[in-house]
């Protein structure tokens, strides 16, 4: 039986060791997605504050009303952009934490099943010595009574 357990509990940590590669390798994808996001983000902040120097430069030498709102519908476009682009980052955000939350999990698993694995060894090894001891006791009991026959 108790090799029984020991084969169950070494699939159970084979099992949890490949949810925890899977859990890596998604919280990996989930940090990657969200890097991205950010810098998407960045950037349209980035082309946005280009804009508006632009903007002032020209407005300085004079614009026309026409050329002005252009402008104007072209950043509501561009805020539209970066208010879209500002819920993505907050979603991936939010994958990020899910999947780390899932990996910690993962790992807990792994790590019960290497502790609980951990003590079976050791219940197995005590049994062992315990089977050992009784044979060296039973061999020095036939020992000594053949001494004594013999005497």
């Amino acid at each position: 039986m108790a090799s029984h357990s020991g084969n169950v509990l070494k699939m159970l940590k084979e099992m949890a060791a490949k949810e925890v590669e899977l859990a890596t390798e998604a919280l990996a994808h989930a940090m990657k997605a969200a890097s991205e996001a950010q810098n998407k983000y960045d950037l349209l902040l980035e082309y946005r504050q280009d804009y508006v120097k632009n903007l002032n430069k020209i407005l300085a030498a004079g614009m026309g009303a026409e050329a002005y709102q252009n402008f104007q519908n072209f950043f509501k476009k561009l805020d539209q952009a970066i208010a879209g682009q500002q819920e993505v980052v907050d979603m991936t955000k939010q994958q990020v934490t899910v999947q780390r939350q899932l990996w910690q999990e993962s790992q807990r698993k792994k790590l019960s099943y290497e502790v609980l694995s951990h003590r079976s060894d050791k219940r197995e090894l005590k049994v062992e010595q315990k089977k050992d001891q009784k044979m060296m006791d039973e061999f020095a009991m036939r020992i000594s009574r053949t001494k004594h026959v013999q005497n």
